[in-house]
């Protein structure tokens, strides 16, 4: 197996290394997604673009169940 080797922080914190942050465009304060597979654990960055999809789909499924009758304001106060 070819790759880079990083060490694992007290908290649980990873370097990636300057050549594959530059390669897959991580920057600090970027977000990655954390994927649990067979051999490991996979980061993928994730973009701006990505999380507006995701937030899109979200609030897509949201409206299809929301009660039209309702607004938000109201449903929050009632959940309060």
């Amino acid at each position: 197996m070819t790759g880079k080797h990083s060490r694992v922080g007290q908290k649980g914190q990873v370097v990636v290394v300057k050549e594959l942050r530059e390669k897959h465009g991580i920057k600090p304060g970027g977000l990655v997604r954390q994927v649990s597979t067979e051999k490991g654990v996979l980061l993928i960055p994730v973009s701006v673009d990505d999380l507006v999809k995701e937030l899109d789909e979200v609030a897509e499924e949201v409206g299809k169940t929301w009660s039209k009758k309702t607004s938000a304001v109201a449903a929050i106060r009632e959940d309060r």
